[in-house]
């Protein structure tokens, strides 16, 4: 599993108006490429997003309380739940759309946005990488590892956009939505076998105001 950036580093991309400014763009592009094209892939992928988005309230509430190591496992086992509740939803969704697949539409706006999404994904790696130049080899190896988790996730949106509006086979569009909702059940399952960990050595940093860490069961 992929090892997540440190608290220290987390601390760092507080406040940083750049970084949230493409995350809520790649959210936005999500939600453009599931209306424009009726994709379960996009819808997949745009479900993460906003896990990620409740999962980040979530945090950011704690930090106004008091933290304490009972609190972070809540946390952590709430946002597991979630996630895995609705990776399990929307791999039923992807699994009905595999059996009886659905024409896409939209022509090439869906894999436009998609390749858009590619791109603000690298600007959000690249702004990590930056901030984490001074940081200790280990912060950066952990940084790089998540911005390949996330471009790969990106990268089977794109793919799976592509084979079904432009090729026509929105049968691979379902199967790349599944594989998207079987990496939100493995990252929530992660959080929740990992929620009374301590020392956080195998658990996602919960740090308020960054985005939190992707997992996926590469890594």
């Amino acid at each position: 599993m992929t090892t997540p950036p440190s608290s220290q580093f987390g601390q760092s991309l507080t406040g940083t108006w750049a970084v949230w400014a493409l995350v809520m763009g790649i959210v936005a592009l999500k939600v453009f490429a599931a209306r424009a094209t009726g994709s379960v892939g996009a819808l997949t992928a745009l479900t993460d997003s906003i896990m990620d988005l409740l999962a980040l309230g979530l945090v950011a509430g704690a930090g106004r309380t008091m933290q304490t190591l009972a609190s972070d496992a809540r946390i952590r086992r709430l946002k597991g739940s979630m996630v895995m509740a609705a990776g399990a939803f929307m791999a039923l969704v992807c699994l009905a759309r595999i059996i009886q697949p659905v024409p896409l539409s939209g022509g090439f706006w869906g894999p436009g946005a998609a390749l858009a999404i590619i791109g603000l994904t690298l600007g959000l790696a690249w702004l990590r990488g930056r901030a984490a130049a001074a940081r200790p080899s280990g912060v950066r190896g952990e940084v790089r590892d998540q911005s390949i988790a996330e471009l790969a996730a990106a990268g089977v949106l794109a793919l799976g956009l592509v084979a079904g509006v432009l090729l026509g086979a929105p049968a691979l569009d379902a199967a790349a939505g599944l594989i998207l909702a079987i990496w939100m059940v493995w990252g929530g399952w992660a959080l929740i076998r990992t929620a009374d960990d301590t020392t956080h050595a195998g658990a996602p940093t919960l740090v308020p105001g960054t985005p939190p860490v992707r997992r996926g069961p590469w890594g």
